[in-house]
């Protein structure tokens, strides 16, 4: 067969392929091939190969034409997205598989549901200060300007430049850092207790929580204690985080959980990608504006589902009154002081979470009032 033949032989079969794929988009090589063999063809491995891709730049386009497409793409986003932002946001950015490279960052909050809340995305050639400076200038451009009463806060794993650009572009804005990805501590300080007090420290809605925890990676390895003290706590540690902001996380997985949700679309042309986003998008928030309107409740399900474990892990903790609404509560070998009408609690995981604390929560239930009456998340 010459190649004039090939390339005719590929070229039908592709367009046998389109109106098939159109309805199933992510069929596979063997997808291809049983297709294929109803119309009595047995392809080779390239022919599958070349007749897939056809097929795709067919219903996609291609990389380079979808590039072409996108400034005015963009134009129409910016006339039809609404003016919107969260306090609190998550930074991320991850490789692109086309030809073409590139790198996928995007910003993404959390709704009240604790569920992923994309807001924004962008395709820079790679991830350094500028492309994030870039991204940081326009996201203020199109999000703000920002209510300077209500705390900014970024969350991020630490990337190439990240918070040196919005640093610059944010300068009031208060930087959380990922725990998970405090550069370089689990590889140079290994081991299974100074991991568990690293995390009681992080996670320690008080300061005498991260003292004890502090103090016994000290004990351990000096060394472990010196270069976590170094790092300001403000970026990692629960018990100086902004009350008003009611939001108590200390990881970045909601971002790498958007990350894994985007899935496919990573190796797509970048009009696919970028439409095929927003498209999901939006089925996606619509979906939980359907689930939303059937609620009767006042708090969210995942709300609710942890208020029943804070109910249950209260029951182990024991109370001594002192007036109607002021209570002690004993915790192991500590106590602490809950004041319910003054919205008084010793432990700090309230005032952080916007949500009734175990010791709380035992006053609450004494008193026979319901946990979400005092919810402010």
């Amino acid at each position: 067969m010459d190649k004039h033949c090939a390339e005719t032989t590929s070229d039908w079969m592709a367009k046998k392929l389109v109106g098939i794929m159109r309805d199933h988009p992510n069929m596979t090589s063997k997808g291809v091939e049983v297709e294929l063999r109803k119309y009595g063809v047995k392809p080779s491995k390239m022919q599958i190969f070349r007749t897939k891709n056809k097929a795709l730049n067919e219903i996609e386009g291609t990389h380079a034409e979808s590039y072409s497409k996108l400034p005015s793409y963009a134009e129409l986003l910016r006339n039809n997205n609404p003016n919107s932002c969260r306090p609190f946001v998550g930074f991320d950015g991850c490789f692109l598989k086309g030809p073409f490279g590139g790198v996928l960052l995007t910003a993404v909050a959390l709704d009240a549901n604790n569920s992923i809340f994309p807001i924004a995305f962008a395709v820079t050639e790679c991830e350094n200060k500028d492309t994030w400076r870039w991204f940081f200038y326009y996201f203020q451009e199109f999000f703000g300007p920002l209510d300077n009463n209500i705390p900014l806060t970024f969350m991020s794993d630490r990337q190439k430049g990240l918070n040196l650009a919005y640093e610059e572009i944010f300068p009031d804005a208060t930087g959380r850092h990922c725990c998970r990805h405090i550069s370089n501590f689990k590889s140079q300080f290994p081991g299974i207790l100074l991991k568990s007090f690293f995390w009681k420290a992080a996670k320690s809605y008080d300061v005498v929580g991260y003292n004890e925890a502090m103090a016994s990676i000290k004990d351990i390895n000096i060394a472990a204690w010196r270069y976590l003290d170094k790092i300001p706590r403000s970026s990692w540690c629960r018990y100086v985080f902004s009350s008003e902001l009611k939001c108590d996380h200390v990881t970045n997985n909601f971002t790498e959980s958007f990350n894994n949700w985007v899935g496919d679309f990573r190796g797509k042309p970048i009009l696919t990608l970028v439409d095929g986003l927003r498209r999901k998008f939006m089925k996606k928030l619509h979906k939980r504006y359907q689930k939303g309107c059937t609620l009767t409740a006042n708090i969210t399900p995942r709300i609710a589902e942890k208020l029943t474990q804070i109910s249950q892990a209260s029951r182990k903790r024991e109370i001594h009154m002192a007036s109607e609404d002021t209570f002690e509560i004993g915790d192991g070998d500590r106590s602490y002081i809950v004041n319910l009408s003054k919205r008084i609690y010793d432990c700090g995981a309230f005032q952080i979470s916007g949500i009734p604390c175990k010791h709380a929560a035992l006053g609450i239930i004494y008193r026979r009032e319901k946990l979400e009456h005092y919810c402010e998340a």
